[in-house]
């Protein structure tokens, strides 16, 4: 979360159940985003002990071969929820209603934008692959979601958002040999263990120095820094600390907890025109900084750009200057831009910085860091050090060491949080790039609890009949359930009473796709079952 917080106090391991205010106290940020984050995180255990890993009714990010699609798949509009967090892929809002939108694809889902046909996302021609869903939080400040803020305020921003991101993804499946592994099992050994690999860091500030003069006073190395701030380090290129096959991972750190953001009005060339140069000197821009080209596609495909240094400030036109190598190009921005770009300052007065493990790493004021040995860092992983003056130190849990004594506590980062599951197999003919879907669905669907299970004292029988909405009717979606309510169908009886061939002509497209037999012969299965119609 890159908002300007005094902290993030939510810890699992604390098992609170509430934050409760008390009178006449000052109130904090902190306290708060606690108390949300309690509830959000009980409400997902709740959802992820119900339902298990993952798992979600109707088709929501069902995926389904076209054969007028090549190199591309279709991504049923509904819901899915990946260890208790609900992700939801919504059609358009029409008003009045119109026809149901037609099913988005792959390469053109809203939360993961693929750049260029050479793109690495793409998917090849005569590949194999497992399509998956990966679920993380992402957080919006006004520049990149306008409509948080209020304008009768004038200007000034409040609170900010954290949206949920539910991507669909491909890993490739040539690394594998046979088909014996479930889904599960595939996407655990292709994508998870990478996922799982550690990183951990420790921070301090104040440190007893040794003396041997027992008629002195040890001296103390502590933080120095005239203000309260939460330090933010977070790892920019991925990597081994060792670099290798995998790369140098690097780092770059803040300490307004990379919350110093300037909206891009225009960038041409290496000359920037932002909406405003900051409100002060603490949170503005001046030669020498370093700051990072950041816009929705940057941060969506988890690919940031270069750190760039600030060249010179023209602060009479708004405008800074950037410092561009012969021959490099930087992305080109106007009024018309829709991806939200923005400069958001870093602090450490220089070009990211390559990770070194296993030695104490000072950022400034004397906030160190350590990175334990055997790190495998993921891009945007970040670890956030409350410092406060008052204290001389930095707010850091503290364990014994080996030795007995106390040291600071390996921590791991407190996000990105990615959330996997499995979808379904694809495989993409050499030739022509016609996409087939392996017969199992590896997504776990369940019906609503107004739809009995079959067996579990269940469904109706001797012609007892039970009415649900169309949409509760097991293998129903979202847009299908519109076309059956426009067509005057609203619950399981009415769609009971249908036959296989209207079936098919009411879920049929408009432009004229043909909706799959099997599936409507599926569907008037489960409505005549549950309507004791057999």
């Amino acid at each position: 979360m890159k908002a300007d917080l005094s902290r993030d106090t939510y810890h699992r391991q604390h098992q609170y159940a509430r934050v409760l205010m008390q009178q006449g106290r000052v109130l904090l940020d902190a306290d708060w985003n606690e108390q949300v984050s309690i509830l959000l995180d009980q409400t997902r255990m709740l959802a992820a002990d119900l339902i298990g890993p993952h798992g979600g009714p109707g088709d929501g990010f069902l995926i389904t071969c076209s054969e007028d699609l090549r190199c591309d798949v279709e991504i049923g509009w509904g819901r899915y929820y990946v260890d208790g967090v609900a992700c939801e892929l919504l059609p358009p809002v029409q008003c009045p209603p119109g026809e149901a939108p037609s099913p988005v694809r792959y390469t053109t889902q809203p939360d993961y934008p693929i750049a260029e046909e050479d793109d690495a996302a793409e998917l090849a021609p005569g590949g194999r692959y497992l399509m998956y869903l990966d679920v993380w939080e992402r957080h919006l400040n006004y520049l990149q979601a306008d409509h948080i803020r209020e304008v009768a305020l004038g200007g000034p921003d409040t609170a900010t958002r954290a949206k949920i991101v539910c991507q669909v993804k491909a890993v490739s499946l040539e690394k594998l040999e046979g088909n014996e592994l479930t889904c599960e099992e595939v996407l655990e050994e292709l994508v998870g263990a990478e996922l799982r690999l550690p990183r951990c860091v420790r921070a301090r500030a104040k440190v007893e120095m040794p003396s041997e003069d027992p008629c002195l006073v040890p001296p103390t190395a502590q933080y120095r820094g005239a203000e309260n701030q939460l330090y933010r380090v977070e790892i920019h290129d991925p990597g081994a600390a060792a670099g290798g096959a995998k790369g140098q991972a690097k780092f770059k750190w803040s300490r307004d907890n990379g919350s110093v953001v300037f909206g891009i009005r225009s960038l041409e060339g290496s000359v920037v025109t932002l909406d405003s140069l900051g409100p002060d000197e603490a949170r503005g821009l001046k030669e020498g900084d370093w700051v990072e080209i950041v816009d929705d596609v940057s941060e969506l495909r988890a690919d940031p750009r270069p750190l760039r240094a600030v060249s010179a400030v023209d602060r009479v036109n708004g405008t800074v200057t950037l410092a561009v190598s012969s021959g490099e190009e930087l992305p080109v921005f106007d009024e018309t831009a829709t991806t939200h770009p923005l400069l958001r300052r870093w602090d450490q007065g220089s070009d990211v910085i390559k990770l070194q493990e296993s030695k104490w790493i000072e950022l400034e004021d004397g906030v160190q860091i350590w990175f334990e040995q055997g790190g495998d860092y993921k891009v945007g992983d970040y670890w956030q050090i409350p410092a406060r003056a008052a204290a001389a130190d930095v707010l850091w849990p503290q364990e014994t060491g080996p030795d007995g004594e106390m040291r600071p506590k390996a921590l791991p980062p407190r996000g990105i949080v990615h959330r996997i599951a499995p979808l379904r197999r694809i495989e993409l003919d050499n030739a022509t790039g016609g996409v087939t879907c392996d017969e199992e669905d590896c997504r776990c669907v369940f019906p609503s609890l107004c739809a009995p299970a079959e067996g579990q004292g269940g469904r109706p029988s001797g012609g007892v009949s039970v009415r649900v909405a169309v949409n509760d009717v097991p293998g129903v979606g979202d847009v299908s359930a519109v076309r059956l309510e426009a067509a005057g169908i609203t619950d399981s009886l009415a769609l009971s009473r249908l036959t296989e061939d209207t079936l098919v002509e009411v879920l049929s497209t408009p432009s004229g796709r043909a909706f799959p037999r099997a599936r409507a012969a599926e569907i008037l299965r489960e409505a005549r079952e549950l309507s004791g119609r057999r």
